[in-house]
């Protein structure tokens, strides 16, 4: 059974399986980042990251998968995060980058994933560039995801009609490296998720979101 909202879904990748350009964070210095360039000394590294869809069963509604990084990593640590990793020389492209990376992180099959399409990458400052892969996972592959205990501390679901609502996220900003740095944020059932994960998951709601306008418009 698949929601309205997973209709959506499928009816935006069927017009655009995938997007070029880059998805553009609120902080403007970050805005002038390119695949090609060096950040603070460091080249730019590939990665991919999922964005797992888990079907509605009978009665329900759609979730996305979430994990929660666990605290001694050496980079976002403690964080939500999306499935994903850094692309390895044997993977075909990005996408089986980001389904590797999900089946090592959550156990999550790749072939119980039907991948709908791709993103704009996001840059991060950090120097990844990040492509996000949109995969729509049947209900009873649920059962089988187990979280890898050295990289994640949890798996937790987001009603996906929580997610692709731009109105439930906002810009916040901290003090990092002596500069005042903007990003996107929203809270759900206690977990904080901002950041990057954020950014990539206001880009999609808000592309959902013009898409729902334009068939209303109709």
């Amino acid at each position: 059974m698949n929601d309205g909202l997973v209709m959506r879904l499928e009816e935006f990748f069927r017009l655009s399986p995938s997007s070029s350009g880059l998805i553009l964070p609120p902080d403007p210095a970050e805005h002038g980042f390119r695949p090609d360039q060096q950040i603070d000394g460091r080249n730019m590294r590939r990665a991919g990251v999922l964005i797992p869809v888990i079907s509605a069963g009978p009665g329900g509604e759609s979730r996305i998968m979430l994990t929660l990084r666990t605290k001694h990593l050496r980079s976002h640590a403690g964080q939500v995060s999306l499935p994903g990793g850094s692309a390895e020389p044997h993977d075909a492209d990005i996408i089986r980058t980001a389904l590797r990376e999900a089946e090592e992180e959550t156990c999550l099959p790749s072939h119980a994933v039907q991948v709908m399409g791709t993103l704009p990458a996001l840059i991060m400052p950090s120097a990844f560039h990040v492509t996000p892969v949109v995969g729509l996972i049947k209900a009873e592959a649920e059962a089988q995801l187990q979280a890898c205990p050295v990289e994640v501390a949890e798996i937790f679901y987001v009603p996906t009609a929580y997610l692709l609502n731009p109105k439930n996220y906002r810009v916040a900003s901290m003090e990092f490296q002596n500069r005042e740095r903007r990003f996107m944020e929203t809270h759900f059932d206690g977990y904080r998720i901002w950041g990057a994960t954020a950014a990539i998951l206001h880009h999609l709601a808000k592309q959902i979101h013009a898409l729902e306008d334009s068939v209303s418009a109709r």
